[in-house]
């Protein structure tokens, strides 16, 4: 026991960090620091090309969140994807339009500067949005396919608009009613899909077999 600290000052001189304070630790070395580098893997987050370098790193979160919803039910079958746990309970077909729903309002809002839905995206999209027992009657039968389509089309329309914009525009935003800065609302978009990827795949498990 009496030679612990002296064990511990060898340990820390034998990594080099003897002479450094503990919050030394803590900085990164932007001295170092280069362009940032753009890589399309979508196991990368991190800026894309095509975009300025936080935007890419949203649509970097944004694509890898959204596929592993696709990915990881991409097994299931039509009559699984209309597999309903409960009577209070949506589908996963009905969540996954209900993701692309919720992409295409925040486009509505943050794009054109609205606080809700165009009429022309209410009609379409509003029982995707809103769920329940309308969603439960209408979005039934497809193969996932049909839902997968969907939210690629809203990603390239999504995609499209943020390669018009840079990282000023999203770290702005902010209104009377809506204080929070675009990249918070993308954020949010981001974290919606993976709320409900955790919610689908509970209902997945509890499948009959």
């Amino acid at each position: 026991m009496t030679n612990e600290p002296s064990n511990r000052r060898a340990f820390a001189r034998t990594l080099g960090l003897g002479t450094l304070g503990a919050g030394a630790l803590l900085l990164p070395d932007t001295a170092l620091a280069g362009p940032p580098t753009v890589s399309n893997n979508i196991n990368h987050v991190g800026p894309k090309e095509g975009y300025t370098p936080l935007i890419g790193t949203l649509i970097s979160m944004l694509d890898w969140v959204s596929n592993t919803v696709t990915l990881y039910h991409s097994k299931l079958t039509v009559e699984q994807l209309d597999y309903l746990h409960d009577k209070d309970s949506n589908t996963i077909g009905g969540l996954m339009m209900h993701l692309a729903a919720t992409e295409v309002i925040y486009q509505d809002i943050t794009f054109d500067n609205r606080q809700d839905f165009s009429a022309a995206n209410k009609a379409k999209w509003g029982v995707a949005m809103d769920l329940g027992e309308p969603a439960r009657q209408q979005i039934k039968g497809n193969p996932l396919s049909y839902y997968k389509e969907a939210i690629d089309q809203v990603r390239a329309a999504t995609k499209a608009e943020m390669k018009k914009r840079d990282d000023a525009w999203l770290l702005t935003g902010e209104t009377k009613e809506w204080d929070w800065n675009n990249y918070c609302k993308w954020f949010h978009v981001t974290e919606h899909y993976a709320n409900h990827r955790g919610q689908m795949t509970w209902y997945a498990k509890r499948m009959p077999k």
